[in-house]
């Protein structure tokens, strides 16, 4: 691992975890970094996005994110947010997944996660030293859940070629942008063909697929920010609200209405 990501400690007195209840702090660290402990997000409202060294992650409302131990990432608390942060010490987390992932949010899960966080309130202290057998119990089950509640994550893959990374750059930065395919192969100085190819070897995806996951990407920060519908559509370059509706219910089998709520 390189050594701008140093290994970091957010558990220093051996507690088996550390919790941080809602309301959850907006804001970024936009800095790559590294825990020992592993992470997870439970978002009830809002947004919470992580950067790693190959894209954007996206934990959007009702779901749960998972960062394991020592996986590089920078994480953004959009406006709005509320949910609860829980760091696992290392022997806590072999039971769940070695790559950072996202579940549904299940109303099993959203009850035990209720009991953990009051955890450290009903021992009379911010978190328990040591688990009790129960909570043993009660970890383990969550973990159960989870394990059969996995969802589709909405991860934006970044090209590794300089001049891909800038073009993808300046999509996110403006995704209303409406430049063509043949448009974008002139800007990098590349071939219709060339630019498809190498795009796709480096993200998966088409430039299509890419940036309409990119407009939901900002669309899922838009909302949590209380924009309207119709506001977000106008944003993200829909020619029509209801474009926007059936891409955004493909992607994540809500309308943005249902969503926003």
């Amino acid at each position: 691992m390189p050594a701008e990501y140093p290994l970091q400690r957010r558990i220093q007195d051996g507690r088996p975890l550390l919790i941080n209840a809602e309301p959850l702090q907006s804001g970024s660290d936009d800095t790559l970094h590294r825990y020992r402990e592993g992470q997870l997000w439970a978002v009830r409202q809002g947004v919470i996005t992580a950067e790693l060294d190959t894209g954007s992650w996206v934990v959007p409302a009702r779901h749960i994110g998972w960062i394991p131990p020592g996986v590089a990432h920078a994480a953004r608390v959009h406006q709005a947010a509320k949910g609860l942060m829980i760091y696992l010490r290392p022997d806590m987390c072999p039971l769940f997944p070695v790559t950072p992932t996202v579940f549904d949010m299940t109303t099993l899960s959203s009850a035990l996660l209720e009991r953990i966080a009051a955890w450290g309130s009903d021992a009379g202290r911010e978190n328990p030293a040591e688990l009790t057998a129960p909570q043993h119990r009660q970890i383990d089950v969550l973990f159960d859940e989870l394990k059969i509640s996995p969802a589709t994550p909405l991860f934006l893959p970044m090209p590794s070629s300089p001049h891909l990374v800038g073009m993808t750059l300046t999509i996110v930065a403006d995704p209303a942008n409406k430049l063509s395919l043949d448009d974008w192969a002139r800007r990098v100085g590349m071939s219709r063909r060339g630019l498809t190819r190498h795009f796709r070897a480096e993200t998966g995806m088409s430039l299509m697929q890419w940036r309409i996951l990119a407009r939901m990407k900002r669309a899922l920060e838009l909302l949590s920010q209380g924009d309207t519908v119709n506001r977000v559509a106008q944003r993200l370059g829909y020619d029509s609200v209801s474009t926007f509706i059936s891409a955004f219910s493909a992607q994540f089998g809500m309308t943005p209405g249902v969503y926003a709520v």
